[in-house]
């Protein structure tokens, strides 16, 4: 499958919050560009340490690029990085702090088939770990190479065999490290990805946990996001067919469209970028 370019790498999903860094999804609006001036973009915003999932759009945005920041500062330094780079074709953007974030796995392609391969993964638990230098090598070695044997790791590392599997217990243990994954390109499997920004009327805390665990339950849905910004959810979903995702949009609409004020629908073309480690860590 890594041959055909149907799993493009495997990556850990690391609970950034427990090393101290929030997600900031930041959403641009570009000028038309030929198809070279979009991969010089991408190359460029590469580049910027900090920067660790960018995917290209059909709609009303063009693209996002997501920043692990410290805090408002960090993230303001990186977003001026960010704009810099894009200035000449910059029309708009926007940016959604990252509260909360469920990984639901690929449910919808692994449907009918063995329970593993199916995962969740959580980001957005408060409490800080405190991480040795050999910890934070191992999380960086493992961050988009997650199949690394313990004594590549250990070599690359230079650090024991013993002190790798010390590390790796620890970052487990301590829910640092919450799963492992392929990262599928999903439309060689013949998978749409659309991407709804919602913004909520939430009544009542039980009101909002009630829609959440709706959407969850959903095959189609495989990332839950809660956040601050404009809007105050993101929800991806994984479809055959456009009929089959505006079925599924029924679906939740029809129970809970009065809590929903606002929305916008994007379509995933390309994603370029896609870690759970911030560059400034090493």
């Amino acid at each position: 499958m890594v041959k055909k370019g149907l799993i493009k790498e495997f990556i850990t999903y690391i609970d950034t919050q427990k090393l101290g860094y929030t997600f900031y999804n930041v959403l641009v609006q570009l000028k038309y560009g030929t198809k070279k001036d979009k991969e010089k973009r991408v190359e460029k915003l590469k580049k910027i340490s900090n920067v660790v999932w960018i995917s290209s759009f059909q709609g009303k945005w063009d693209m996002v690029v997501s920043i692990l920041a410290k805090d408002a500062g960090e993230f303001s330094m990186y977003l001026e990085q960010i704009l810099g780079s894009l200035k000449e074709s910059l029309l708009d953007y926007n940016f959604f702090i990252v509260i909360s974030a469920s990984q639901l796995g690929y449910k919808k392609i692994h449907s009918g088939a063995d329970e593993t391969n199916n995962y969740h993964a959580k980001v957005g638990h408060k409490d800080l770990v405190r991480l040795s230098d050999n910890d934070l090598k191992v999380l960086k070695l493992l961050a988009n190479n997650a199949r690394m044997s313990n004594v590549d790791i250990a070599r690359r590392a230079k650090i024991s065999p013993d002190g790798v599997r010390y590390c790796l217990n620890k970052l487990e243990g301590k829910k640092v490290i919450q799963g492992y994954k392929p990262l599928l390109d999903i439309s060689k499997l013949g998978y749409l990805w659309h991407i709804m920004f919602l913004r909520l009327k939430i009544s009542d805390e039980k009101q909002g946990e009630e829609f959440i665990g709706f959407l969850k339950n959903l095959p189609e849905v495989f990332y839950v996001v809660r956040g601050v910004g404009n809007c105050n959810l993101m929800v991806e979903f994984q479809t055959k067919t456009l009929d089959e995702f505006e079925e599924v949009k029924d679906a939740f609409t029809s129970k809970f469209g009065d809590m929903i004020v606002d929305e916008e629908t994007v379509q995933v073309t390309d994603e370029h970028k896609c870690s759970y480690f911030p560059g400034s860590l090493g």
